[in-house]
């Protein structure tokens, strides 16, 4: 018993382990493109193909059981045309092809095309305007032909390489009372391929060629907005210190230039009679112009203005001699010979004696 649990358990890790290291390999595959698939059956109801009805029966049958050799897929879409000298494009309802139902759907379309009336010639070029639309309105597009071969065909850029395939092929098929097949394929609103196939051999339906690459986004377009200014940071400024005292301004200070005077002198017209020829004029300081014609008296300058330097130092002189004079008082207090008086118990003991 321990054995076998030991086995189921290696076992177990095994697939454990080879499970994790699968999932990078499935996430790095690529995810396939999904595209819309549309496949459109087209039926030749010539003369000629009432002979053929039988085979082409059959081969409808043979290509639906197999899924169109799993060309076809659920979700799929079937469209039906018939033609002769006149296309109809609305005799068969649109199918949504399912596998489940594959039996129900070749019965249908089998049944509906021995129901045709045949006769006469067909005209390929019935089919141009209208295969056009559809082949520009598809993503990825599968046509079927079934015809005869019997008449020209035209309306794609495939017609020289077909024409000639059936002109080789025409006679056999014809003794074999057998159709042609012609498979159209066309992606993205665009022919991409084409074959010639004489059934009952197995149907060529190429390949589709590779989906483009998606377009890649527009790359953003800068605003216009500007950039903002960058952001500089510098050291604060420190000061260290005290702030310097203003020099005082001396009191003798004239400025440097003086004011003009508020009541200039007089003309000779305006003086009066005792002051015509010399004029006085005042000297204020910094207060009053002098003209350069006029000489100063010597009366007229005021007296010299105090020096408060000289002032000041007379005061320092004075409180000097005071600070001596008393430092000198103070020894001499201090040097005094002090006076001992005898207490009262001192005398009494004095008087005893």
């Amino acid at each position: 018993m321990q054995r076998t649990d030991i086995r189921h358990r290696w076992r177990f890790f095994t697939v454990l382990l080879a499970f994790i290291f699968l999932i990078p390999r499935l996430q790095a595959q690529p995810t396939e493109q999904t595209v819309q698939n549309r496949f459109l059956f087209i039926f030749d109801t010539s003369r000629d193909m009432k002979a053929r009805l039988d085979a082409t029966q059959k081969e409808l049958n043979t290509l639906l059981a197999t899924s169109l050799s799993g060309q076809l897929h659920a979700g799929d879409s079937m469209g039906v045309w018939t033609f002769g000298q006149v296309l109809q494009t609305k005799d068969y309802p649109l199918q949504t092809w399912h596998p489940e139902a594959a039996v129900m759907i070749a019965s249908n379309l089998v049944r509906f095309v021995g129901n045709r009336a045949y006769g006469k010639t067909t005209r390929f070029e019935v089919l141009q305007p209208a295969l056009n639309t559809v082949v520009q309105d598809s993503e990825r597009l599968t046509v079927l032909i079934f015809c005869d071969g019997e008449t020209k065909f035209s309306g794609t850029p495939f017609d020289n390489g077909i024409n000639q395939i059936l002109d080789q092929k025409r006679a056999e098929q014809s003794t074999a009372a057998q159709p042609f097949v012609i498979v159209i394929r066309s992606q993205l609103g665009q022919f991409a391929g084409c074959s010639v196939n004489q059934p009952p051999a197995p149907i060529n339906y190429l390949q589709f060629p590779p989906l483009p690459a998606p377009p890649t986004p527009p790359p953003l377009k800068p605003t216009n907005s500007p950039a903002p200014e960058p952001v500089v940071i510098t050291q604060p400024l420190i000061i260290i210190g005290t702030k310097p005292a203003a020099k005082p301004t001396p009191t003798n200070a004239v400025p440097a230039t003086p004011p003009a005077a508020t009541n200039p002198p007089p003309t000779a017209a305006e003086a009066p009679a005792n002051m015509v020829g010399t004029p006085a004029v005042t000297n204020v300081a910094g207060q009053q112009g002098i003209p350069t014609n006029t000489a100063i008296p010597a009366t007229a300058q005021t007296s010299a203005p105090t020096n408060t330097n000289a002032t000041s130092k007379s005061f320092l002189v004075i409180g000097s001699g005071l600070l001596g004079a008393a430092i000198a008082l103070g020894i001499v207090f201090w040097r005094r010979p002090r006076r001992t008086d005898p207490s009262l118990i001192t005398r009494s003991m004095n008087d005893r004696k």
